[in-house]
């Protein structure tokens, strides 16, 4: 094929099962683009989850650092009587 992407206006789609699809809009991809954009959206998710785990790490330390000056003053700053 020509081209690896082709825009489709009206379409009938013929399956493996033999069922005939009448398609309106949408977009074929080869099967070679079907690949490589299937690796990309794994890649791209992949990384989102690596920097899902990485958001959670601030706001951890943030608090934690938070807690610990409030203990921290509290305790320098009670009576030693």
């Amino acid at each position: 094929m020509k081209d690896e992407i082709v825009e489709v206006k009206q379409a009938v789609v013929n399956t493996f099962e033999g069922e005939k699809l009448e398609v309106q809009g949408g977009a074929y991809l080869s099967p070679e683009a079907w690949l490589r954009t299937e690796g990309e959206l794994e890649r791209l998710r992949a990384k989102k989850a690596e920097l899902e785990e990485k958001s959670l790490l601030v706001p951890s330390l943030v608090i934690g650092a938070a807690i610990a000056g409030i203990a921290l003053g509290w305790w320098l700053g009670s009576d030693d009587d």
